[in-house]
């Protein structure tokens, strides 16, 4: 189910998290050098519109709505992901995902996939991606992590935005899949009509990434 934020909406209004009943996993606070590069582009941009493909996430929506006045739509494409994992089969996944996506062309300004094309088979995520390269407007940008040890995935990650140059992560359970490894040339050939405009290689072997349409 999508989920969207115009801020100016009274913080009433905002889903609130139930309280945890049981022991909370360890957060990790990371330091990005590619976010501000993101938040300085849609800066730029009058009412921008922001598609956010992880779970909703309270301070990213309190965060993005005080700096760029945006209208944030949530897709929690890790739901569809994990329900596809539990039937062990990805066959009509991407179907789903981008059933999920029916905002018109051109309508985004950037898009936040977090690191899900990490539990994407190459065909899913070649689909995925071309699919939100159409939604984005010109000059419009791409965030995106992208892990380059192949392990076995045994959990989904919440990434908070702290500030403009860090963020926490937090895990919750996710059905074992393996990583699909993606190569520099590979996520170029995947992210077709999109550019790279930076890139860096973490200490947590996690490639953050920010692409842009030309």
């Amino acid at each position: 189910m999508a989920v969207t934020f115009k801020w100016g909406a009274r913080k009433g209004d905002m889903p609130v998290p139930a309280p945890a009943m049981v022991s909370e996993p360890p957060i990790t606070l990371s330091t990005s050098k590619v976010l501000p590069r993101v938040i300085s582009v849609l800066s730029q941009r009058s009412s921008p519109v922001l598609l956010d493909l992880g779970p909703v996430v309270g301070s990213n929506i309190a965060f993005f709505g005080d700096r760029l006045a945006c209208k944030i739509h949530v897709e929690d494409l890790f739901n569809e992901v994990e329900e596809h994992a539990r039937r062990s089969s990805r066959d009509g996944l991407a179907t789903t995902l981008i059933g999920r996506l029916r905002h018109p062309d051109e309508s985004i300004d950037g898009v936040l996939c977090w690191d899900l094309f990490d539990f994407l088979d190459n065909a899913t995520g070649k689909a995925l991606a071309t699919r939100l390269a159409s939604l984005l407007r010109q000059g419009g940008v791409l965030y995106g992590f992208f892990g380059t040890t192949p392990v076995e995935l045994l959990h989904y990650t919440r990434f908070a935005v702290a500030s403009e140059n860090t963020f926490r992560q937090k895990t919750y359970p996710a059905t074992a899949v393996r990583r699909n490894v993606l190569l520099t040339r590979d996520i170029n050939r995947m992210f077709e009509g999109l550019v790279v405009a930076e890139s860096v290689l973490l200490k947590s072997s996690t490639r953050e990434t920010l692409f842009r349409k030309p």
